[in-house]
C-alpha cells in the first residue's frame, strides 16, 4: 500500500573522509553536522566573537 521512505544518513567513513577533506584544505575542524539523505557539514570554531556594548568592552580591558 504504502511506500516506506528510505532516509539514510552518511556512514562513518564518508564522515572520516569529510573531515579529513576539510583538514586538507587548512580548515580547523570544530565539529560537523549529519542530516538525512548524506548530508555532512563541517563547522569551524569562529575566531572573535562580537563585543555587543560598551560594559562588554570595559570588562575585557580588565
Amino acid at each position: 500500500m504504502g511506500s516506506a521512505v528510505n532516509v539514510r544518513y552518511p556512514r562513518k567513513a564518508e564522515i572520516e573522509r569529510a573531515v579529513q577533506a576539510a583538514k586538507a584544505c587548512g580548515i580547523d575542524v570544530a565539529g560537523f553536522e549529519i542530516a538525512p539523505g548524506g548530508i555532512i557539514r563541517i563547522m569551524e570554531p569562529r575566531a572573535n566573537a562580537v563585543v555587543a556594548n560598551d560594559f562588554d568592552r570595559w570588562a575585557d580591558k580588565l
